[in-house]
Parts: structure tokens; sequence; C-alpha cells
């Protein structure tokens, strides 16, 4: 398997649009819809391991608002520690194996130098607490009754799956869900058959079939377990040849490449679900 297949890492064009501001305690970046439209429902990013401040985080959030009138947060979960973004380019390096042998302890040792701190900071025991504290503040804010929704992407993705479940966690203190319906793609760390076999939540899954992080006999059994579920509304798309982060990290340079075109459907996909369950849940 070549990095063109297992993992993806750019930094795209463009300019975030929207604002930053505090919200029920955390730095988030805020994307409103367009100006004069009403928002229709509230999506929260659970993003990558580059956190808040990766542009195109923004930028995801900027088209999830203007495309389908949401109100978008992408709070700082992380509080600070996000992963730096050269890690991407030393992992990219690291998975590659058209890459010189000679520069590839090199490349190892400096993404684990970053990103090994990035996973201790984060560890789900530490960014858990943040996140459900956020969501819900989110549901007890009496100034909105819209539907929320959750979008997870790689190292989210765990927190999005998890919010799906039926327990203490994923519930409010008067036992409401957190969240009305999830989306995630190319989630990291799913501990499986467990995870997926504990969905109780209207649940979404974007995957490529050659991700280097969820492997094609994982994505069979999400499909199957999924599948299985009479009594939820769930679905796996899979996209060929889309590597680890291709939602996110996908090259946009060329927007008629495969690349772009997956990563634009990923988005479209995530837009198509919240507006069904939002309507649903209204």
């Amino acid at each position: 398997m070549s990095c063109p297949q297992c993992f993806t890492g750019h930094i795209n064009p463009g300019s975030p649009t929207g604002r930053w501001d505090t919200i029920y305690g955390l730095r988030t970046y805020i994307a409103d819809p367009p100006a004069g439209k009403p928002a229709l429902g509230i999506v929260v990013i659970i993003p990558d391991a580059f956190g808040v401040d990766f542009v195109n985080n923004q930028i995801l959030a900027d088209h999830y608002a203007s495309a389908a009138q949401f109100l978008v947060y992408l709070p700082d979960f992380m509080n600070g520690n996000a992963a730096p973004v050269r890690t991407m380019i030393n992992m990219a390096h690291m998975w590659d194996e058209t890459e010189s042998w000679v520069w590839k302890p090199y490349y190892v040792a400096a993404a684990m130098a970053d990103f090994l701190p990035f996973l201790y900071r984060n560890r789900f025991s530490v960014a858990w607490p943040r996140i459900k504290k956020f969501l819900q503040d989110l549901r007890y804010d009496g100034k909105t009754s819209l539907p929320i929704g959750i979008a997870g992407f790689c190292w989210g993705g765990l927190h999005a799956v998890r919010l799906s479940h039926d327990n203490t966690q994923s519930k409010t203190d008067d036992g409401r869900p957190l969240a009305d319906a999830i989306f995630t793609a190319h989630p990291s760390n799913l501990s499986l058959p467990k995870d997926l076999s504990d969905v109780k939540l209207n649940l979404s899954i974007a995957i490529g079939d050659d991700d280097g992080v969820m492997g094609a006999g994982q994505v069979r059994e999400a499909e199957r377990i999924l599948s299985s579920k009479s009594d939820v509304d769930t679905e796996v798309i899979t996209y060929p040849g889309a590597k680890h982060g291709f939602s996110i990290r996908a090259s946009r340079v060329h927007p008629d490449s495969r690349e772009t075109k997956q990563a634009e459907e990923a988005e479209k996909q995530a837009i198509r679900w919240f507006q069904r369950q939002f309507k649903a849940a209204a």
C-alpha cells in the first residue's frame, strides 16, 4: 500500500469567512447561515487532530453553513493542544513507500515527537468531559430549540460515534440525547464491534476503501453491523480509492480531480444527512 492510497494531507486554498467567540467557555469558530436566513439546525464539528486553527476545518464549517443554512460551531475541544500541521506533512512522508529509506527514520521520529504528546493531552478521558459539557450547555440554552448534529472527523470520529450510544455519558443530566444525529468521516480508534454494536442514534459514516487507519475488513464489518439494525437509521458510504483524511485533507488545488470530487461528495453526504435528520427531529 503506497502513500497515495493510505493517507492524505494538504492545506487547502481559501479564506475562512466565519467569526470567533467564546461559547460555553470554549474558544469557538462560528459559521453563520447566509445573511437574513434563519438557521435550520446546529452542527457541532469535532475535528481531526489538527484542530480548530487548521484552515481546512474552518472552511468546512463555512461550507456547511452556506450550503444548508446551518449554524456551525467548531469548538476548541483540545484546549489549545492540537497536533501541529507539520505533523500532517511528516506523516505523509512516513507512509510513502516511494520515500527513500534514508529519510524514513527521520519522518517517523518527527511525526511521533508531535503526535504522541497530542494523543496524551487529548486522550478520551480528558476530551470527553469538555465535549459533553459543551453539548449539554447547548441543549440547556433557552435561546434555541434547534436540532443538533455532530460531525466528527478522524480524532473526532470516536467521540461522534460514542455520542450515538444510549448511556449516561451520551445524555444530558435529565436524560435527553446530547445530539439528534451523527455524521463521521474516516473515524480513528474505534473499538469494533462494540462501538458500532452500541449505536442507538442515527449515524452516517463516510470512509475510503483504502483507509490506512480503518482497513477494508473493518469497513465491511461496520457495514454488516449497522445494516443489521432495524431500529435506527444508519448508512456507510464507501469512497473508492479514498484514503484516511480525504474529507478534510484532500487536495482541492485541482477542481476536477477525483480527490477533490470525493471530498465534495462527503460534504454533500453530511449535509443531506443532517437535512433529513433535522426535518424528522423538528
